[in-house]
């Protein structure tokens, strides 16, 4: 068997192979990442193997620019692997290259993971899975960029009009938003007369809120003590955030009727489990792909980090380590997140938490074991194709 390892750049790769001994059975191969590279690629891989199954290679997890690699690869039915880059970290202290670093060093470094390693052949996603995926992250990114917005506006108006979010219980709500896109200073509020206000309010909110709330807010904004200097620009700025958190809104609501449809056509009995909300259930199906690729459960709560540390050495045994946190940071989200929401909803598993919490676990811990219970039962649910039910 011969063991490749391809160090993964932005614009540039580079190949190296090792055989089983871990002798070098040629010199490194730079190749760029496009059409001509990779072929330059396989032609250099025919020469150190002669048949695609005598060569199992591996690349680091370098955020997306392994993809359209291992994609032509796996086209060449070559085997190939992903492997975590704490593996080479590791593997680059035992070799003694610590304070060495380049490209070829690396490529080897890789091929010697591969070799001395345990990895198993990496499985590319289906379509749908894969749309999957990168519709949940998407959202995920774009619900992230709307909370950020959210966070400058309000650190606006603390300075210029810091009584203003003391009249609403969100300052984003529909009737907020209405009164911010027009007048969010002090003086913009003086210049607008209380019943035109207190009408776009009422329009904005479906009649919920009264002319006493119109009154209330422009009397706050004549005793107003934020800062004057630069309130022409505070102004426009806040009005340019309103606009970028309605469009991050309507986005985000069309990323997720996509979501909800391909979740429904891929594994719509997630949604099944008590607490699990399509977009959650969305992100975990998203991250865990086929079932099948996992051996059993636990293997699941491996690959999402919420598998605990240990610490034993001889007659000593560290107690209550925290979790490895070493799996797919999207997977043990939305796990966590849907485990403290099912502890809520079902039966089964808020006995277990009450029982965790009466034992003197905090929140956290009893939720991150929920968590674990959760991936059994997702995993059950995914295998045996069948709806969850709390006396399985």
């Amino acid at each position: 068997m011969v063991f490749v390892g391809i160090d993964i750049a932005k614009t540039n790769h580079v190949a190296c192979a090792v055989d089983e001994t871990g002798e070098k059975l040629t010199r490194p191969l730079p190749f760029k990442n496009a059409e001509e590279g990779f072929e330059k690629l396989a032609a250099w891989l025919e020469g150190v193997a002669e048949d695609p199954c005598d060569a199992f290679i591996a690349m680091e997890a370098t955020g997306h620019y392994w993809m359209a690699c291992f994609s032509f690869l796996a086209a060449r039915e070559y085997k190939a692997c992903v492997v975590n880059p704490m593996q080479v970290k590791a593997m680059r202290k035992l070799k003694g290259r610590s304070r060495v670093k380049n490209d070829p060093i690396d490529s080897w470094l890789i091929a010697e993971t591969l070799r001395l390693g345990e990895a198993v052949e990496t499985k590319m996603a289906t379509d749908e899975v894969q749309s999957l995926k990168t519709l949940t992250r998407y959202r995920q990114a774009l619900k992230q960029e709307l909370a950020t917005i959210k966070t400058q506006c309000i650190c606006v108006l603390d300075s210029y009009f810091p009584e203003y979010a003391g009249h609403f219980s969100d300052p984003f709500g529909a009737a907020s938003l209405a009164v911010l896109k027009k007048c969010p200073m002090p003086e913009d509020l003086g210049r607008v007369r209380a019943s035109t206000l207190a009408k776009e309010m009422s329009e904005a909110s479906r009649g919920r809120i009264s002319g006493e709330k119109a009154a209330e807010l422009k009397a706050a904004a004549k005793k107003s003590i934020g800062v004057k200097l630069g309130a022409d620009a505070a102004s426009f700025q806040i009005k340019s955030m309103i606009g970028q958190m309605e469009f991050l809104d309507e986005t985000i609501s069309k990323v997720e009727g996509r979501v909800a449809d391909l979740l429904m056509a891929i594994e719509p009995l997630i949604v099944t489990v008590p607490g699990v909300s399509t977009a959650t259930g969305a992100q975990i199906v998203a991250e865990i792909g086929d079932v099948r690729r996992f051996r059993n459960a636990s293997a699941i709560v491996k690959y999402a980090g919420l598998d605990s540390g240990v610490s034993q050495s001889g007659q000593f045994e560290a107690k209550g380590e925290p979790i490895t946190k070493q799996g797919s940071p999207y997977l043990r989200r939305s796990i966590w997140l849907a485990a403290n929401q099912c502890r809520r909803f079902d039966p089964t598993m808020k006995a277990y938490y009450d029982k965790l919490r009466a034992q003197g676990k905090c929140h956290r811990v009893a939720v991150t074991a929920c968590a674990r219970k959760l991936c059994h039962i997702i995993y059950a649910i995914m295998r045996d194709q069948v709806a969850y039910g709390a006396n399985r």
